[in-house]
């Protein structure tokens, strides 16, 4: 096997809940990149984080390389574990030494305002360990929790996943080939910020098929006995996937549970919305400075 073939080269390193989900997707329609499954192996932190922080993440470099054989030939090989924009110092020294100075990085940038009470949406939504009900007691306790929880996940550092400036930094001045989107040029103008990435990544312009939504929020469990059953691993998942063994009879019955025991998320409310925007306004400022963008507006 051409070990220099199967390898990465493509990195989309976050930030959670800011269209990586969708990137990934759109670039595995490109005929010159594959992008692997799972979406967030997240291999190159978790042995040093913690093995039981992300448990759906790869541990093991031979599994690792394995999501990558079926793109040997492409142009591009890529994953996107949304935590490593959080993690550069122990990400940066891995992508240039095992994989090559001439990798790609992709980061997408969200108002972390929005992206911090989304981020404890989505938490909440599919982390049995996140038990704080409301915003507010969660964002406080987020740093402490994670570092006294040795399987809290680091999703949950509501807090330090939006202070952007230090970690975009790192990797600008660590990594030769960053690419910077936008979340809100993103939303507003997605054609336009594809053919950026294109144009980054030196291959041809290609027209996306983004009619497929993926990762919806806004919604949250009613029960949490039904979340707990339909998050955690239990005998009752397991005898349930041998009596119905068809995946997408599984999966349409998992829709019809969700949508009977789910309800609207409620916006953030002024006052916490206010309080953010005071925590990030000096850095969103750094940030605004670095990248030669004014993304003041994100806390007016």
């Amino acid at each position: 096997m051409d070990k220099v073939n199967t390898l990465p080269n493509l990195f989309i390193v976050g930030a959670a809940k800011s269209g990586t989900t969708s990137l990934h997707n759109y670039l595995n329609q490109h005929p010159d990149v594959f992008m692997c499954t799972p979406k967030e192996p997240h291999f190159l932190i978790n042995n040093e984080i913690g093995k039981d922080r992300i448990p759906v993440g790869i541990c093991s470099e031979n599994e690792y390389r394995n999501l990558f054989i079926e793109g040997k030939g492409e142009k591009y090989r890529g994953e996107s574990s949304v935590m490593y924009l959080m993690f550069p110092e122990i990400v940066i020294p891995k992508i240039n030494q095992q994989y090559g100075e001439d990798c790609k990085i992709i980061i997408i940038l969200r108002n972390p305002i929005e992206r911090a009470y989304s981020g404890f949406q989505h938490v909440k939504r599919y982390n049995v360990k996140e038990d704080c009900t409301d915003f507010k007691s969660a964002w406080n306790i987020s740093e402490e929790r994670y570092f006294s929880k040795l399987d809290m996940t680091p999703a949950s550092r509501y807090k330090k996943l939006g202070m952007y400036h230090k970690q975009v930094k790192s990797y600008l001045d660590g990594i030769k080939n960053v690419h910077i989107i936008i979340y809100d040029d993103y939303q507003n103008d997605f054609q336009n910020e594809m053919i950026k990435v294109f144009n980054f990544l030196g291959i041809d312009i290609i027209n996306i098929d983004s009619a497929k939504e993926h990762m919806v929020g806004g919604w949250q469990w009613e029960d949490e006995r039904i979340k707990n059953l339909m998050m955690k691993k239990t005998p009752i998942r397991s005898v349930l996937k041998f009596l119905i063994p068809f995946k997408g009879i599984r999966k349409n019955i998992r829709k019809n549970i969700q949508k009977r025991n789910t309800s609207e998320v409620a916006i953030i409310s002024d006052k916490d919305k206010v309080m953010l925007k005071e925590f990030y306004k000096a850095d969103i400022k750094k940030l605004s400075e670095l990248i030669n963008r004014d993304l003041n507006y994100w806390t007016k």
